[in-house]
């Protein structure tokens, strides 16, 4: 028998501003795990390659199995984000999502989130309205007040996600390797930060700290930061770790622990393509707390997410022959538009002086004039294929928050601490 779809809808004021709030809200592996969703479970058998960034995943709720495909997610930064899951194994047929920031006068922001839920059983019907809308709504509440907070902090919030507090023994050793930090002459300011982000900060923020992003959010300057962490590295705080990019997504495709371990050739399964290390700009310096230290242990709650590609400021899934006018706010600079399953790209310009109005179209292939729009603007996406596409709109400059390989073997810091780091033979840093 059909059951009725249930419909939910918060609001919430926060005091931070939407670009500031978006890394958090954004962040839906974070979301989910906060939210109270069980971590997904690995794939069985062979990963079926689905089109436009669509996947299969599955999870266990309550003893119960879980499956579902998921749509790609559509955003817009940092206005709107949603996702459709379609599932074939569970109590629910489908749930769809979609979060609205909009600035408020004060430079808050006031964010709606809802969620649409249809059930495919009586299970669903009774656990629909207990779980999404009893107890998770209480969840998203404390969710967003703590993300509202962690935006507007240099150091991130206790919260009941963190990890359990240390132990003596922990502590201790904390104690004792910052005194040798400081002993090293790492800047005494900056290790009092290290040691309190170390001993505060939730696993998703400690598995991959990037010195760069640190020093801007501390406001501290961004080689003192780094030599900081290379020093604790050498001390036993941290470990050091060399993220392989993907220039298309961006994200890190594999992790080594040593330089010689790199291989020039990688494949990044999201965007379908083998990819040579370029060690100026796709090889990236990150750290982890030492397991003797803390355990920064990171479960995947969500794939899809906004905020594993940063630099994509829009997606938008589009059906063959529609069209869809977006209102978008964007910074200056160079930009590049191009879809997932087509050839090709377009190249945006946004300037001051840039037109308020514009259309990309694409049939068989991504081409075109450069486009050249204005901060606030209004695109007209136009699918003219015959299949559906995945548009994606992406800054082209490259984030200056990533300490490269090739920038950080140049230090005399870096060579003084790790001279025995090198590359594989036949590899070059530039």
């Amino acid at each position: 028998m059909p059951y009725r779809d249930f419909h939910y809808r918060w609001e919430y004021e926060l005091h931070s501003s939407p670009e500031q709030l978006w890394s958090f809200v954004a962040d839906t592996n974070r979301f989910n795990r906060d939210a109270g969703v069980p971590a997904l479970q690995p794939p069985e058998g062979k990963r079926q390659r689905l089109r436009n960034a669509r996947r299969r995943l599955r999870l266990s709720f309550l003893g119960v199995p879980v499956e579902w495909e998921e749509q790609p997610f559509e955003w817009i930064k940092p206005s709107r984000f949603g996702v459709v899951r379609k599932y074939n194994k569970g109590p629910i047929a489908e749930l769809k999502v979609l979060a609205e920031l909009s600035p408020l006068g004060d430079g808050g922001t006031k964010l709606i989130y809802q969620i649409w839920a249809r059930p495919k059983s009586l299970l669903g019907f009774l656990l629909i309205p207990l779980q999404v809308g009893y107890a998770s709504q209480r969840k998203f509440a404390s969710a967003f007040e703590g993300y509202d907070k962690m935006a507007l902090a240099e150091i991130p919030v206790p919260s009941e996600y963190s990890s359990p507090e240390l132990s003596s023994s922990a502590r201790g050793r904390l104690e004792a390797l910052k005194e040798k930090l400081l002993v090293e002459g790492a800047v005494p300011r900056v290790v009092e930060k290290l040691i309190d982000f170390i001993e505060r900060a939730d696993d998703f923020s400690l598995a991959r700290i990037r010195p760069y992003a640190l020093a801007d959010q501390w406001s501290e300057p961004r080689r003192a930061v780094l030599a900081a962490c290379l020093l604790a590295t050498r001390q036993g705080l941290l470990d050091m770790q060399w993220d392989l990019l993907c220039p298309l997504c961006r994200g890190p495709q594999e992790s080594e622990t040593s330089l010689g371990d790199i291989s020039s050739k990688v494949h990044c399964e999201t965007c379908r393509i083998d990819f040579t290390v370029n060690f100026d700009r796709f090889v990236e310096i990150t750290f982890k707390p030492n397991a003797s230290v803390r355990r920064a242990e990171v479960r995947d709650y969500c794939m899809g997410s906004p905020q594993r590609t940063p630099h994509v400021v829009v997606q938008q899934l589009l059906a063959p022959h529609t069209s869809r006018s977006l209102i978008l706010p964007l910074e200056e600079g160079s930009y590049r538009l191009r879809t997932l399953e087509l050839p090709g790209e377009q190249l945006v310009t946004v300037r001051a002086e840039g037109a308020e109005t514009a259309t990309a179209r694409i049939s068989d292939r991504v081409s075109g004039e450069e486009l050249k729009l204005a901060p606030r603007t209004t695109l007209q996406l136009e699918n003219a294929s015959d299949s559906e596409q995945l548009f994606i709109l992406e800054r082209l400059q490259w984030s200056d928050q990533a300490a490269t390989a090739a920038e950080v073997t140049a230090l005399q810091v870096f060579r003084d601490l790790f001279s025995s780091e090198v590359l594989r033979p036949g590899e070059r840093s530039r």
